[in-house]
């Protein structure tokens, strides 16, 4: 019994941390210093390297597409997802050009795009509600983004969204 949770065991770690020269296999990376799980990273013809980070809370996905270009690190894009109780639904998306990547800049640009969503769900559907309660509703929603997966207390639909960092 114990050569065979050795052998399973040293091929879990082996998958996930090879030997020089053996493949990777390709499952998300969680960056916890960026609080989000790093996918699809792949370097140019140009020597420039791109990822893509994302993070999620219950209701919302962000999903950032960055640029290493030299010694600078810029933001592609940033794309907002909303669940629809089975799958994931882009409801916003904002493109940049050699924008610095900064985590207060992404905070601030997504808190604005859960804002914008909110503002016109609520326009189409007649509903007036106050300025300062969908901001305080986005900011939350987008703090949620950034509690670390390493906590203990880490409480998300994980099983749903793996499948879909893998898609996506």
């Amino acid at each position: 019994m114990a050569t065979l949770t050795k052998v399973i065991n040293k091929n879990l770690f082996d998958s996930i941390l090879p030997s020089f020269g053996n493949p990777r296999v390709h499952i998300p990376v969680w960056d916890d210093s960026q609080k989000m799980f790093i996918c699809d990273e792949y370097e140019s013809s140009n020597g420039h390297r791109y990822y893509r980070g994302i993070r999620f809370c219950d209701r919302v996905v962000i999903l950032e597409k960055v640029g290493l270009y030299h010694s600078w690190t810029y933001i592609d894009s940033i794309e907002l997802y909303a669940f629809n109780g089975q799958k994931m639904e882009l409801i916003q998306k904002r493109d940049y050009d050699k924008v610095f990547r900064n985590e207060g800049f992404i905070r601030q640009e997504s808190e604005q795009m859960v804002k914008d969503f909110l503002t016109g769900v609520m326009k189409t559907q007649r509903i007036c509600t106050p300025v300062e309660q969908i901001a305080a509703q986005a900011q939350e929603l987008i703090s949620g983004c950034y509690k670390s997966f390493l906590d203990p207390d880490f409480n998300t639909r994980l099983t749903q969204i793996l499948p879909k960092l893998e898609q996506h």
